[in-house]
Protein backbone atom coordinates (compact mmCIF):
# COMPACT_ATOMS: atom_id res chain seq x y z
CA UNK A 1 0.00 0.00 0.00
CA UNK A 2 2.85 2.87 1.04
CA UNK A 3 4.32 1.57 -2.63
CA UNK A 4 1.33 2.75 -4.27
CA UNK A 5 0.81 5.50 -2.89
CA UNK A 6 4.38 6.88 -3.80
CA UNK A 7 4.62 5.38 -6.63
CA UNK A 8 1.49 7.90 -7.05
CA UNK A 9 3.34 10.60 -5.49
CA UNK A 10 6.45 9.75 -7.27
CA UNK A 11 3.95 10.41 -10.65
CA UNK A 12 1.88 13.38 -9.97
CA UNK A 13 5.39 15.12 -9.09
CA UNK A 14 6.90 13.99 -12.44
CA UNK A 15 3.79 15.02 -14.33
CA UNK A 16 3.37 18.43 -12.26
CA UNK A 17 7.44 18.70 -13.67
CA UNK A 18 6.54 17.45 -17.24
CA UNK A 19 3.57 20.65 -17.28
CA UNK A 20 6.22 22.86 -15.58
CA UNK A 21 8.90 22.40 -18.62
CA UNK A 22 6.36 22.21 -21.08
CA UNK A 23 5.46 25.84 -21.07
CA UNK A 24 9.46 26.62 -19.96
CA UNK A 25 10.53 30.27 -22.34
CA UNK A 26 13.42 27.58 -23.42
CA UNK A 27 10.57 25.41 -24.88
CA UNK A 28 8.95 27.96 -26.99
CA UNK A 29 9.76 28.11 -31.06
CA UNK A 30 12.81 30.24 -31.62
CA UNK A 31 11.76 31.77 -35.52
CA UNK A 32 15.59 32.47 -35.74
CA UNK A 33 16.05 28.30 -35.48
CA UNK A 34 13.84 27.73 -37.85
CA UNK A 35 13.99 29.98 -41.08
CA UNK A 36 15.11 33.29 -40.12
CA UNK A 37 12.04 35.09 -39.00
CA UNK A 38 10.44 37.08 -36.48
CA UNK A 39 6.82 35.34 -35.84
CA UNK A 40 6.43 32.38 -33.38
CA UNK A 41 3.03 31.05 -33.92
CA UNK A 42 2.89 27.10 -32.49
CA UNK A 43 -0.33 26.99 -32.14
CA UNK A 44 -1.72 28.41 -35.41
CA UNK A 45 -3.61 31.68 -33.74
CA UNK A 46 -2.75 33.52 -36.61
CA UNK A 47 -2.84 32.65 -40.45
CA UNK A 48 0.69 31.89 -42.31
CA UNK A 49 -0.27 34.43 -44.74
CA UNK A 50 -0.24 37.11 -41.66
CA UNK A 51 3.13 35.57 -40.86
CA UNK A 52 4.67 36.19 -43.85
CA UNK A 53 3.65 39.34 -44.00
CA UNK A 54 4.85 40.62 -40.50
CA UNK A 55 8.24 39.08 -41.02
CA UNK A 56 8.66 41.09 -43.94
CA UNK A 57 7.72 44.69 -41.84
CA UNK A 58 9.97 43.36 -38.96
CA UNK A 59 12.78 42.29 -41.21
CA UNK A 60 12.81 45.99 -43.11
CA UNK A 61 12.78 47.42 -38.95
CA UNK A 62 15.65 45.20 -38.36
CA UNK A 63 17.89 45.97 -41.19
CA UNK A 64 16.92 49.64 -40.51
CA UNK A 65 18.45 49.37 -37.45
CA UNK A 66 15.09 50.78 -36.02
CA UNK A 67 13.80 47.58 -33.43
CA UNK A 68 14.45 44.21 -33.73
CA UNK A 69 10.80 43.00 -32.70
CA UNK A 70 9.94 39.45 -31.84
CA UNK A 71 6.41 38.15 -31.92
CA UNK A 72 5.13 35.23 -29.96
CA UNK A 73 1.61 34.00 -30.02
CA UNK A 74 0.75 31.07 -27.56
CA UNK A 75 -2.29 29.39 -26.54
CA UNK A 76 -1.02 28.96 -22.88
CA UNK A 77 2.12 29.62 -21.07
CA UNK A 78 0.94 26.72 -18.12
CA UNK A 79 -0.42 29.04 -15.36
CA UNK A 80 2.73 31.62 -15.41
CA UNK A 81 2.77 35.23 -15.52
CA UNK A 82 2.08 36.77 -18.98
CA UNK A 83 4.53 39.85 -18.04
CA UNK A 84 7.13 38.02 -16.24
CA UNK A 85 7.23 34.92 -19.07
CA UNK A 86 7.74 37.80 -21.30
CA UNK A 87 10.51 39.15 -19.53
CA UNK A 88 12.31 35.86 -19.41
CA UNK A 89 11.53 34.97 -22.58
CA UNK A 90 13.36 38.22 -24.27
CA UNK A 91 16.18 37.80 -22.26
CA UNK A 92 16.67 34.31 -23.01
CA UNK A 93 16.64 34.90 -26.37
CA UNK A 94 18.81 38.16 -26.08
CA UNK A 95 16.20 40.13 -28.54
CA UNK A 96 17.55 43.66 -30.00
CA UNK A 97 20.81 44.60 -30.71
CA UNK A 98 23.92 44.39 -28.49
CA UNK A 99 25.12 47.95 -28.34
CA UNK A 100 21.86 49.63 -28.43
CA UNK A 101 19.46 47.01 -26.94
CA UNK A 102 16.38 48.21 -29.26
CA UNK A 103 14.45 45.05 -29.12
CA UNK A 104 10.40 44.73 -28.64
CA UNK A 105 8.87 41.23 -28.04
CA UNK A 106 4.96 41.15 -28.04
CA UNK A 107 3.75 38.49 -26.71
CA UNK A 108 0.27 37.31 -26.63
CA UNK A 109 -1.36 34.65 -24.16
CA UNK A 110 -4.81 32.91 -25.74
CA UNK A 111 -6.34 31.29 -22.65
CA UNK A 112 -5.25 33.82 -20.35
CA UNK A 113 -6.28 36.57 -22.52
CA UNK A 114 -3.24 38.79 -22.01
CA UNK A 115 -1.02 40.67 -24.91
CA UNK A 116 1.97 41.80 -22.96
CA UNK A 117 4.84 44.38 -25.06
CA UNK A 118 8.18 43.62 -23.59
CA UNK A 119 10.66 46.62 -24.28
CA UNK A 120 14.17 46.73 -24.65
CA UNK A 121 16.38 49.04 -22.30
CA UNK A 122 17.59 51.37 -25.61
CA UNK A 123 14.30 51.43 -27.21
CA UNK A 124 12.53 52.61 -23.49
CA UNK A 125 13.00 56.03 -24.39
CA UNK A 126 11.31 55.80 -28.03
CA UNK A 127 8.74 53.50 -27.03
CA UNK A 128 7.31 54.53 -23.52
CA UNK A 129 4.90 52.13 -21.07
CA UNK A 130 2.12 54.44 -22.37
CA UNK A 131 2.78 54.68 -26.06
CA UNK A 132 3.02 50.73 -26.01
CA UNK A 133 -0.55 50.33 -23.84
CA UNK A 134 -2.01 53.17 -26.36
CA UNK A 135 -0.52 50.72 -29.09
CA UNK A 136 -2.43 47.77 -27.48
CA UNK A 137 -5.90 49.48 -26.66
CA UNK A 138 -6.08 51.53 -30.43
CA UNK A 139 -4.77 48.75 -32.69
CA UNK A 140 -4.89 45.47 -31.51
CA UNK A 141 -7.33 44.85 -28.66
CA UNK A 142 -10.52 45.94 -30.42
CA UNK A 143 -9.49 43.57 -33.32
CA UNK A 144 -9.06 40.62 -30.92
CA UNK A 145 -12.08 41.41 -29.15
CA UNK A 146 -13.54 40.95 -32.78
CA UNK A 147 -12.09 37.33 -33.27
CA UNK A 148 -9.75 39.04 -35.57
CA UNK A 149 -6.31 37.62 -34.33
CA UNK A 150 -4.66 38.40 -37.85
CA UNK A 151 -5.67 42.10 -38.28
CA UNK A 152 -4.79 42.95 -34.62
CA UNK A 153 -1.11 41.96 -35.10
CA UNK A 154 -1.13 43.85 -38.69
CA UNK A 155 -2.71 46.52 -37.41
CA UNK A 156 -0.42 46.27 -34.26
CA UNK A 157 2.83 45.84 -36.45
CA UNK A 158 2.00 49.02 -38.09
CA UNK A 159 1.72 51.38 -35.58
CA UNK A 160 5.03 50.16 -34.38
CA UNK A 161 6.72 50.65 -37.65
CA UNK A 162 4.85 54.32 -38.22
CA UNK A 163 6.46 54.96 -34.73
CA UNK A 164 10.06 53.90 -35.34
CA UNK A 165 10.06 55.61 -38.61
CA UNK A 166 7.96 58.74 -38.55
CA UNK A 167 7.52 59.36 -34.52
CA UNK A 168 3.86 58.88 -34.38
CA UNK A 169 1.98 55.11 -33.20
CA UNK A 170 -1.34 57.13 -34.85
CA UNK A 171 -0.99 56.22 -38.51
CA UNK A 172 -4.21 56.68 -39.63
CA UNK A 173 -5.52 58.96 -37.19
CA UNK A 174 -8.08 61.43 -38.84
CA UNK A 175 -10.10 64.33 -37.46
CA UNK A 176 -13.21 63.84 -36.35
CA UNK A 177 -15.93 65.94 -38.42
CA UNK A 178 -18.11 68.08 -35.89
CA UNK A 179 -21.22 67.52 -37.69
CA UNK A 180 -20.91 63.73 -37.02
CA UNK A 181 -24.10 62.70 -35.41
CA UNK A 182 -23.72 60.08 -32.72
CA UNK A 183 -26.02 56.98 -32.34
CA UNK A 184 -27.27 57.54 -28.45
CA UNK A 185 -28.60 53.80 -28.69
CA UNK A 186 -24.77 52.54 -29.22
CA UNK A 187 -23.73 54.58 -26.46
CA UNK A 188 -25.85 53.20 -24.24
CA UNK A 189 -25.22 49.81 -24.62
CA UNK A 190 -21.70 50.84 -24.43
CA UNK A 191 -22.54 51.90 -21.15
CA UNK A 192 -24.04 48.97 -19.98
CA UNK A 193 -20.93 46.98 -21.20
CA UNK A 194 -18.87 49.09 -19.17
CA UNK A 195 -20.95 48.72 -15.51
CA UNK A 196 -21.32 45.20 -15.76
CA UNK A 197 -17.32 45.05 -15.98
CA UNK A 198 -15.22 44.70 -13.03
CA UNK A 199 -13.41 48.29 -12.34
CA UNK A 200 -10.93 48.64 -14.98
CA UNK A 201 -7.42 48.65 -14.44
CA UNK A 202 -6.07 47.54 -17.74
CA UNK A 203 -8.60 45.65 -19.50
CA UNK A 204 -11.12 48.04 -21.46
CA UNK A 205 -14.82 47.49 -22.40
CA UNK A 206 -15.68 47.42 -26.06
CA UNK A 207 -16.07 50.65 -27.68
CA UNK A 208 -18.93 51.66 -30.31
CA UNK A 209 -16.01 53.68 -32.06
CA UNK A 210 -13.24 51.11 -31.57
CA UNK A 211 -11.71 52.90 -35.12
CA UNK A 212 -11.14 56.56 -33.36
CA UNK A 213 -8.07 56.54 -31.65
CA UNK A 214 -8.77 57.70 -27.68
CA UNK A 215 -6.60 58.14 -24.49
CA UNK A 216 -6.22 55.15 -22.44
CA UNK A 217 -4.94 57.10 -20.18
CA UNK A 218 -8.07 58.29 -19.32
CA UNK A 219 -10.37 55.89 -20.53
CA UNK A 220 -8.89 52.58 -18.85
CA UNK A 221 -7.01 54.21 -15.81
CA UNK A 222 -3.83 53.05 -16.58
CA UNK A 223 -1.17 53.33 -13.97
CA UNK A 224 2.15 52.51 -15.64
CA UNK A 225 2.60 55.40 -17.74
CA UNK A 226 5.47 57.54 -16.68
CA UNK A 227 3.61 60.39 -17.63
CA UNK A 228 0.28 61.83 -18.92
CA UNK A 229 2.36 62.92 -21.65
CA UNK A 230 5.33 62.18 -24.03
CA UNK A 231 8.75 63.99 -24.42
CA UNK A 232 11.39 63.48 -27.71
CA UNK A 233 14.27 62.15 -27.08
CA UNK A 234 16.25 63.29 -29.61
CA UNK A 235 15.34 66.52 -29.62
CA UNK A 236 17.03 66.59 -26.13
CA UNK A 237 19.86 65.11 -27.25
CA UNK A 238 19.69 67.83 -30.36
CA UNK A 239 18.97 70.54 -28.09
CA UNK A 240 22.05 69.41 -25.40
CA UNK A 241 25.01 69.20 -28.54
CA UNK A 242 23.32 72.47 -29.55
CA UNK A 243 23.76 74.35 -26.79
CA UNK A 244 27.34 73.37 -26.02
CA UNK A 245 28.07 73.85 -29.65
CA UNK A 246 26.41 77.94 -29.55
CA UNK A 247 28.04 77.84 -26.08
CA UNK A 248 31.29 77.71 -27.44
CA UNK A 249 30.79 79.86 -30.11
CA UNK A 250 28.91 83.04 -28.37
CA UNK A 251 31.46 82.99 -25.07
CA UNK A 252 34.65 80.94 -25.89
CA UNK A 253 36.61 77.97 -24.58
CA UNK A 254 38.07 77.05 -21.53
CA UNK A 255 41.55 77.52 -22.46
CA UNK A 256 43.40 73.30 -21.52
CA UNK A 257 45.54 73.55 -19.02
CA UNK A 258 49.54 73.40 -19.41
CA UNK A 259 51.03 70.79 -18.04
CA UNK A 260 54.60 70.92 -16.35
CA UNK A 261 57.17 70.57 -18.52
CA UNK A 262 55.08 70.69 -21.83
CA UNK A 263 55.37 74.04 -23.93
CA UNK A 264 52.40 76.47 -24.03
CA UNK A 265 51.00 75.99 -27.40
CA UNK A 266 50.53 79.08 -29.59
CA UNK A 267 46.91 80.09 -29.11
CA UNK A 268 44.97 82.37 -31.95
CA UNK A 269 42.87 85.39 -30.86
CA UNK A 270 39.69 84.23 -32.02
CA UNK A 271 39.98 81.19 -29.10
CA UNK A 272 39.82 83.13 -26.42
CA UNK A 273 37.17 83.20 -23.93
CA UNK A 274 34.66 86.20 -23.51
CA UNK A 275 36.49 88.88 -21.50
CA UNK A 276 33.14 89.99 -19.93
CA UNK A 277 30.64 87.05 -19.25
CA UNK A 278 31.71 82.96 -19.43
CA UNK A 279 29.00 81.44 -18.44
CA UNK A 280 30.15 77.89 -19.21
CA UNK A 281 28.89 75.24 -17.51
CA UNK A 282 26.92 77.13 -14.67
CA UNK A 283 25.59 78.62 -17.80
CA UNK A 284 24.06 75.46 -19.95
CA UNK A 285 22.63 73.97 -16.29
CA UNK A 286 20.37 77.15 -16.16
CA UNK A 287 19.21 76.52 -19.69
CA UNK A 288 18.70 72.65 -19.19
CA UNK A 289 16.75 73.30 -16.29
CA UNK A 290 14.77 75.93 -17.46
CA UNK A 291 13.69 74.45 -20.34
CA UNK A 292 13.06 71.04 -18.44
CA UNK A 293 11.23 73.01 -15.71
CA UNK A 294 8.40 74.21 -18.67
CA UNK A 295 8.63 70.32 -20.61
CA UNK A 296 7.89 68.62 -17.27
CA UNK A 297 4.94 71.32 -17.13
CA UNK A 298 3.35 70.73 -19.97
CA UNK A 299 3.83 66.57 -19.66
CA UNK A 300 2.72 66.24 -16.36
CA UNK A 301 0.32 69.71 -15.88
CA UNK A 302 -1.03 70.36 -19.21
CA UNK A 303 -1.08 66.77 -20.19
CA UNK A 304 0.55 67.46 -23.35
CA UNK A 305 3.17 65.92 -25.85
CA UNK A 306 6.39 67.70 -26.00
CA UNK A 307 7.58 66.14 -29.74
CA UNK A 308 10.17 67.20 -31.17
CA UNK A 309 9.64 70.40 -32.55
CA UNK A 310 8.05 71.82 -29.24
CA UNK A 311 11.32 70.58 -27.31
CA UNK A 312 13.61 72.72 -29.78
CA UNK A 313 10.68 75.59 -30.06
CA UNK A 314 11.06 75.33 -25.72
CA UNK A 315 14.77 75.83 -25.86
CA UNK A 316 14.88 78.41 -28.22
CA UNK A 317 12.88 80.64 -26.51
CA UNK A 318 14.93 79.74 -23.35
CA UNK A 319 18.18 80.37 -25.14
CA UNK A 320 16.30 83.76 -26.62
CA UNK A 321 16.08 85.10 -23.57
CA UNK A 322 19.21 83.86 -21.89
CA UNK A 323 21.43 85.89 -24.71
CA UNK A 324 19.80 88.89 -24.14
CA UNK A 325 19.98 88.72 -20.25
CA UNK A 326 23.73 87.71 -20.69
CA UNK A 327 24.49 90.94 -23.37
CA UNK A 328 22.64 93.38 -20.66
CA UNK A 329 25.05 91.83 -17.91
CA UNK A 330 28.44 92.35 -20.59
CA UNK A 331 27.03 95.84 -21.20
CA UNK A 332 26.97 96.73 -17.66
CA UNK A 333 30.88 95.24 -17.25
CA UNK A 334 31.72 96.42 -20.24
CA UNK A 335 30.84 99.85 -19.46
CA UNK A 336 32.54 99.49 -15.76
CA UNK A 337 35.77 97.82 -16.95
CA UNK A 338 36.67 100.01 -19.89
CA UNK A 339 35.33 103.65 -18.23
CA UNK A 340 39.05 105.14 -18.48
CA UNK A 341 40.27 103.38 -21.28
CA UNK A 342 41.29 105.04 -24.73
CA UNK A 343 39.50 104.50 -27.78
CA UNK A 344 42.18 102.42 -29.20
CA UNK A 345 42.06 100.17 -25.77
CA UNK A 346 38.04 99.91 -26.15
CA UNK A 347 37.95 98.84 -29.87
CA UNK A 348 40.46 96.01 -29.22
CA UNK A 349 38.34 94.28 -26.27
CA UNK A 350 34.72 95.25 -27.56
CA UNK A 351 35.44 93.70 -31.08
CA UNK A 352 36.03 90.20 -30.10
CA UNK A 353 33.10 90.40 -28.43
CA UNK A 354 31.07 92.26 -31.20
CA UNK A 355 32.71 89.30 -33.47
CA UNK A 356 31.56 86.44 -31.23
CA UNK A 357 28.03 88.11 -30.32
CA UNK A 358 27.50 88.88 -34.29
CA UNK A 359 25.68 85.03 -35.09
CA UNK A 360 23.47 85.19 -31.96
CA UNK A 361 22.03 88.54 -33.42
CA UNK A 362 20.38 86.67 -36.66
CA UNK A 363 19.61 83.71 -34.55
CA UNK A 364 17.92 85.72 -31.77
CA UNK A 365 17.32 88.84 -32.68
CA UNK A 366 14.18 89.39 -31.38
CA UNK A 367 12.95 91.26 -29.03
CA UNK A 368 16.22 93.92 -29.54
CA UNK A 369 19.53 91.50 -29.28
CA UNK A 370 19.73 92.97 -33.23
CA UNK A 371 19.13 96.29 -32.86
CA UNK A 372 22.00 96.21 -29.82
CA UNK A 373 24.39 94.74 -32.25
CA UNK A 374 23.77 97.30 -34.55
CA UNK A 375 24.22 100.00 -32.30
CA UNK A 376 27.84 98.26 -31.04
CA UNK A 377 28.74 97.91 -34.53
CA UNK A 378 28.48 101.37 -35.11
CA UNK A 379 30.12 102.71 -31.45
CA UNK A 380 33.16 100.29 -32.50
CA UNK A 381 33.34 102.55 -36.39
CA UNK A 382 33.18 105.99 -34.30
CA UNK A 383 36.10 104.36 -32.15
CA UNK A 384 37.91 103.45 -35.21
CA UNK A 385 37.11 105.94 -37.79
CA UNK A 386 36.94 109.42 -35.66
CA UNK A 387 39.65 112.21 -36.11
CA UNK A 388 42.08 112.21 -33.74
CA UNK A 389 43.45 115.55 -32.34
CA UNK A 390 47.23 115.97 -32.76
CA UNK A 391 48.57 115.66 -29.03
CA UNK A 392 51.33 118.65 -29.87
CA UNK A 393 49.79 120.74 -31.70
CA UNK A 394 45.89 120.03 -31.30
CA UNK A 395 45.54 120.43 -35.18
CA UNK A 396 43.01 117.32 -36.52
CA UNK A 397 45.41 114.56 -38.11
CA UNK A 398 43.97 112.27 -41.32
CA UNK A 399 44.15 109.03 -41.88
CA UNK A 400 46.30 107.74 -44.60
CA UNK A 401 45.08 105.25 -47.04
CA UNK A 402 46.00 101.33 -46.96
CA UNK A 403 48.87 101.28 -50.04
CA UNK A 404 49.96 104.72 -48.32
CA UNK A 405 50.19 103.85 -45.11
CA UNK A 406 53.02 100.99 -45.61
CA UNK A 407 55.44 103.67 -45.88
CA UNK A 408 55.53 104.07 -41.87
CA UNK A 409 55.57 100.61 -41.07
CA UNK A 410 58.10 98.46 -40.39
CA UNK A 411 58.49 95.01 -41.76
CA UNK A 412 57.20 93.12 -39.56
CA UNK A 413 54.27 94.79 -39.22
CA UNK A 414 53.72 95.28 -43.27
CA UNK A 415 54.14 91.26 -43.03
CA UNK A 416 51.11 91.24 -40.04
CA UNK A 417 48.92 93.19 -42.57
CA UNK A 418 50.00 90.63 -45.48
CA UNK A 419 48.96 87.99 -43.36
CA UNK A 420 46.15 89.30 -42.23
CA UNK A 421 46.25 88.72 -39.01
CA UNK A 422 46.81 92.75 -37.91
CA UNK A 423 45.55 95.93 -39.76
CA UNK A 424 47.62 98.90 -39.31
CA UNK A 425 46.34 102.67 -39.37
CA UNK A 426 48.04 105.38 -39.50
CA UNK A 427 47.10 108.61 -38.62
CA UNK A 428 49.43 111.89 -39.59
CA UNK A 429 49.03 115.18 -38.47
CA UNK A 430 50.55 117.83 -41.42
CA UNK A 431 51.53 121.23 -39.96
CA UNK A 432 53.67 119.14 -37.25
CA UNK A 433 54.46 115.60 -38.86
CA UNK A 434 53.62 113.66 -35.94
CA UNK A 435 52.39 110.66 -36.59
CA UNK A 436 50.30 107.80 -34.63
CA UNK A 437 50.09 104.41 -35.35
CA UNK A 438 47.28 101.71 -33.92
CA UNK A 439 46.89 98.02 -34.23
CA UNK A 440 43.61 96.48 -34.93
CA UNK A 441 43.84 92.82 -34.46
CA UNK A 442 41.65 90.47 -36.67
CA UNK A 443 40.17 87.60 -34.69
CA UNK A 444 39.40 85.86 -37.20
CA UNK A 445 43.10 84.88 -38.04
CA UNK A 446 44.62 81.67 -37.43
CA UNK A 447 48.01 83.16 -36.96
CA UNK A 448 49.21 83.44 -33.53
CA UNK A 449 52.02 86.05 -31.89
CA UNK A 450 55.55 85.05 -32.21
CA UNK A 451 57.11 84.47 -28.58
CA UNK A 452 60.55 85.84 -30.12
CA UNK A 453 59.80 89.26 -32.00
CA UNK A 454 55.94 89.82 -30.44
CA UNK A 455 54.40 90.50 -33.96
CA UNK A 456 50.94 88.46 -34.76
CA UNK A 457 53.58 85.90 -37.79
CA UNK A 458 53.98 82.83 -35.75
CA UNK A 459 52.20 80.64 -38.24
CA UNK A 460 51.95 76.55 -38.57
CA UNK A 461 53.36 75.22 -41.13
CA UNK A 462 53.32 71.75 -40.82
CA UNK A 463 51.21 68.95 -38.56
CA UNK A 464 52.85 65.09 -38.35
CA UNK A 465 51.13 62.81 -36.61
CA UNK A 466 54.03 60.81 -34.36
CA UNK A 467 51.32 57.83 -33.03
CA UNK A 468 48.22 57.26 -33.72
CA UNK A 469 45.24 57.26 -31.68
CA UNK A 470 43.28 54.15 -31.03
CA UNK A 471 40.49 53.05 -29.07
CA UNK A 472 42.33 51.96 -26.07
CA UNK A 473 45.02 54.66 -26.11
CA UNK A 474 46.14 58.22 -26.64
CA UNK A 475 47.97 59.54 -29.91
CA UNK A 476 50.27 62.43 -30.22
CA UNK A 477 52.27 64.55 -32.69
CA UNK A 478 54.15 67.63 -33.38
CA UNK A 479 53.08 71.06 -35.04
CA UNK A 480 55.72 72.89 -36.49
CA UNK A 481 55.42 77.16 -36.51
CA UNK A 482 57.59 79.21 -37.91
CA UNK A 483 57.76 83.56 -37.82
CA UNK A 484 57.09 84.88 -41.04
CA UNK A 485 59.15 88.01 -39.78
CA UNK A 486 61.82 87.31 -37.50
CA UNK A 487 62.23 83.19 -38.95
CA UNK A 488 61.50 82.17 -34.94
CA UNK A 489 60.91 78.36 -35.53
CA UNK A 490 59.95 75.77 -32.52
CA UNK A 491 58.20 72.30 -32.32
CA UNK A 492 55.34 71.50 -30.30
CA UNK A 493 53.76 68.73 -29.11
CA UNK A 494 50.23 67.97 -28.83
CA UNK A 495 47.78 65.43 -27.48
CA UNK A 496 45.10 63.15 -29.60
CA UNK A 497 42.44 61.93 -27.72
CA UNK A 498 41.68 58.29 -28.00
CA UNK A 499 39.19 57.09 -30.51
CA UNK A 500 35.43 56.53 -28.97
CA UNK A 501 33.69 54.03 -31.32
CA UNK A 502 31.60 55.85 -33.48
CA UNK A 503 28.34 55.84 -34.20
CA UNK A 504 28.69 54.81 -37.57
CA UNK A 505 30.98 51.67 -36.81
CA UNK A 506 28.40 50.51 -34.17
CA UNK A 507 26.09 50.73 -36.85
CA UNK A 508 27.95 48.74 -39.24
CA UNK A 509 28.85 46.72 -36.60
CA UNK A 510 25.10 46.48 -35.64
CA UNK A 511 23.82 46.32 -39.17
CA UNK A 512 26.31 42.52 -39.82
CA UNK A 513 25.03 41.76 -36.30
CA UNK A 514 21.54 42.10 -37.55
CA UNK A 515 21.85 40.65 -41.02
CA UNK A 516 23.47 37.53 -39.02
CA UNK A 517 20.64 37.60 -36.41
CA UNK A 518 17.54 37.28 -39.36
CA UNK A 519 19.33 34.21 -40.06
CA UNK A 520 19.93 32.39 -37.31
CA UNK A 521 19.70 34.45 -33.77
CA UNK A 522 18.91 37.40 -32.17
CA UNK A 523 21.12 40.60 -31.68
CA UNK A 524 22.38 39.70 -27.92
CA UNK A 525 19.76 42.38 -26.22
CA UNK A 526 18.44 42.34 -23.19
CA UNK A 527 15.03 44.09 -21.38
CA UNK A 528 15.16 46.09 -18.40
CA UNK A 529 11.50 45.15 -17.48
CA UNK A 530 9.55 47.91 -19.93
CA UNK A 531 6.28 48.06 -21.63
CA UNK A 532 2.87 47.13 -21.55
CA UNK A 533 0.11 44.42 -20.52
CA UNK A 534 -3.51 44.78 -21.58
CA UNK A 535 -6.37 41.84 -21.13
CA UNK A 536 -9.59 41.42 -23.22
Amino acid sequence: MRFVLLTLLVSLLLSCNDKKGKFDVANVPDPKQSGGGYVSNPDHIISDATVNLLNSQLSELDHAQKAQVAVVLLHSIGGYDSKEYAHKLFNYWKIGNSDTNNGLLILLVEDDHKLVFETGRGLEADMPDILCFRIQQEYMIPRIKEGSFDQAFIDGIHSVSSLMNSGNYAYDAVDIPEQMVLDHSLMASADSVVADNEPPIVEMAPSAFASTPTTPADDAGYSGARGPGDFSFFALIAAVVISAIMMGAFFGKKLKKIKIGEDEMPVITGVLPNEFLRPRWFGLLLIHLTAGIIISYLIFEKRSDAGFFLTLLIYYLVWTVFMHVAVLIMALRAGIALRDADRHGKWLRLEPVYKRLLPAGYIFPLPFLFIYLRTMKSRLNSLRDNVYDCPQCLNPMHKLDEVSDDHYLDKAQVIEEKLVSVDYDVWRCDPCDYQLTLDYTNIRSTVSECPSCVHKTFECKKTKTQKRATTRSEGWGIKSYRCAACAFSHDYRFEIPRIRESSSSSSSSSSSSSSSSSSSSWGGGSSGGGGASSSW
